[in-house]
């Protein structure tokens, strides 16, 4: 039997509901559904009533429930004591992708004039809105760090971050827009522009300028992008020639857009990204980093 399937038992007995617990897990409801089928097949018994009102667990059910949250404890525990045996070999795993490049932090890693007993392993992703948001809640399972912008709202409850630096606001426009040949722009220069940016509730930094743009620059009109900026938003810029507000980090992004300084008095903090309980080798990692930064 499949630990994860367990996992998977407590968190549908947790939230009742199919449909609740595959947004926890980042996985669909049809998985959710197909694991607790198997379960219930694998081991003869139905573990959940299924009503209008959603899922209870039967008495049976209950009786499973008990111990596979001691079963879970004894595998999470013996998991620990088998990497903290094989830290020293095991490698950080930095994730790397177009929105968060790992190079940076392999620059600071390089520079660093003592380092510990360290292997390095790159491990490419995709940036989509579903993959940031799972690569996000889910450190330390694929890979172990990340570095990029860290104005993350809530992050306290799924990962930590170890800020290493700050990113500048910038301006993305596309290569035919009036403003794309300008060194440097001030926001009265998009007075009657459309400005893409992150939807609210997602940066609180980025929230505060919206509402300086809504209260002192109210002809330049907002657009939401998703949860999260992925090339979609870039694409969707040059398609309509919009503006983005973007990174100064981002400039080479998307080769159809020019990124331009902009009067802002805002930064995005820059930062590591890594697990609320990070592996042995990581914490050797992230000491290091934070000695020098120090």
């Amino acid at each position: 039997m499949d630990h994860t399937v367990l996992q998977t038992f407590l968190t549908v007995a947790e939230c009742g509901s199919f449909s609740k617990a595959a947004e926890r897990l980042f996985i669909s409801s049809t998985a959710v559904m197909k694991q607790i089928n198997g379960l219930e097949e694998e081991i003869g018994v139905k573990l959940f009533a299924r009503t209008n009102r959603g899922l209870t667990l039967t008495e049976a059910g209950q009786s499973f429930g008990k111990d596979a949250a001691v079963i879970l404890e004894h595998i999470s525990q013996a998991i620990a004591q088998a990497r903290q045996l094989a830290s020293s070999r095991e490698p950080v795993r930095i994730g790397n992708s177009l929105l968060n490049p790992c190079k940076p932090l392999l620059d600071l890693w390089n520079a660093l004039s003592e380092r510990p007993d360290c292997t390095i392993r790159i491990v490419p992703f995709v940036d989509t809105v579903e993959t940031l948001d799972r690569v996000y809640h889910t450190l330390g399972r694929d890979f172990d760090v990340l570095i990029g912008a860290c104005d993350i709202a809530d992050y306290s409850e799924f990962l930590q971050i170890l800020n290493i630096g700050t990113y500048k606001l910038c301006i993305g426009a596309p290569q035919r827009h009036p403003l794309a040949g300008r060194k440097r722009l001030t926001l009265g220069d998009l007075a009657g522009e459309r400005l893409i940016m992150l939807r609210e509730g997602v940066s609180g930094i980025l929230d505060s300028v919206r509402r300086m743009l809504r209260t002192e620059y109210p002809s330049i009109t907002i657009e939401d992008s998703p949860k999260y900026y992925d090339l979609d938003v870039f694409n969707r810029c040059e398609q309509e020639g919009a503006l983005l507000l973007t990174l100064d980090a981002w400039k080479d992004v998307h080769p159809a857009l020019c990124t331009i300084p902009v009067e802002l008095d805002f930064v995005i903090p820059c930062g590591i990204l890594y697990p609320l309980r990070p592996a042995p080798q990581v914490k050797r990692f992230l000491d290091a980093v934070r000695n020098a930064l120090h």
